[in-house]
């Protein structure tokens, strides 16, 4: 029901799954490769795994900054310049993204049995896609 409503507003509709550690994931391309990235209502920015830059041929700035995680640890992350997102070959949108290391989130991950992730989309992702989150049917509704 809540599918036709959204979709007759100009929504799209892009399946998640939930992960065993109770995360929702879903498989975007950056820059044309395919990845798994964690919707994460928390993160201010959307991230992706620093040691996956030239796999998304992601372009670095030169600076970096620290960013702050959910508890007190700081990580040192590195800002891109814009990168295509999509879904299944349909364009979403031009997003800058932040590369860190995500060793100790996938670490939590693989320690709750979830499988590791390449990014997360974050609130900035969110915001601007007008994003819906339908938990109970694992759906992610974007208007872009």
């Amino acid at each position: 029901m809540i599918k036709k409503i959204l979709e007759t507003k100009g929504y799209s509709t892009i399946p998640l799954k939930k992960t065993k550690s109770q995360h929702l994931v879903g498989v975007f391309e950056v820059n044309d490769l395919e990845g798994l990235f964690l919707i994460d209502t928390g993160a201010s920015n959307s991230c992706i795994r620093l040691d996956m830059e030239s796999e998304f041929s992601l372009i670095a700035k030169e600076s970096s900054m620290e960013l702050s995680g959910a508890g007190n640890e700081k990580l040192n992350a590195k800002p891109t310049a814009k990168s295509r997102i999509s879904y299944k070959g349909g364009f979403i949108m031009k997003l800058k993204f932040f590369m860190l290391d995500m060793t100790s989130i996938n670490n939590s991950l693989a320690d709750q049995g979830s499988e590791n992730i390449d990014g997360i989309l974050g609130a900035d992702f969110l915001k601007r896609t007008n994003a819906l989150i339908d938990y109970n049917s694992k759906k992610l509704y974007l208007k872009v």
